[in-house]
């Protein structure tokens, strides 16, 4: 994405602008666990959806689609907090995996 388009959260780099990089990285850390744990949510939410019956009425998508749209959303916003975060730090920090 060119860099006029880039979604940066202006309060999150204002509160961390004079943090130290050891305090930022754990922030960032957590920030990419926490996102780790979203996308697994909304996997499986995924999952949900695909075997649910399809739903009855014509006015509403179900609610396994709701929770699938809504885990997505979650996972989207952390996304947006996270890129600003990685930003912020300037490197990807090593995470170990789950």
């Amino acid at each position: 994405m060119p860099p006029e388009h880039k979604v940066t959260l202006r309060p999150v780099v204002g509160l961390t602008e004079h943090l130290s990089k050891r305090d930022l990285e754990q922030i960032t850390i957590q920030a990419i666990k926490r996102h780790r744990s979203l996308r697994d949510a909304a996997e499986s939410k995924y999952e949900e959806w695909r075997k649910a019956p399809p739903s009855s009425g014509c006015d509403t998508v179900g609610p396994a689609r709701i929770a699938y749209v809504s885990a997505m959303i979650d996972m989207h916003a952390q996304q947006t907090l996270l890129s600003t975060l990685l930003d912020v730090l300037g490197h990807v920090p090593l995470v170990p995996a789950d």
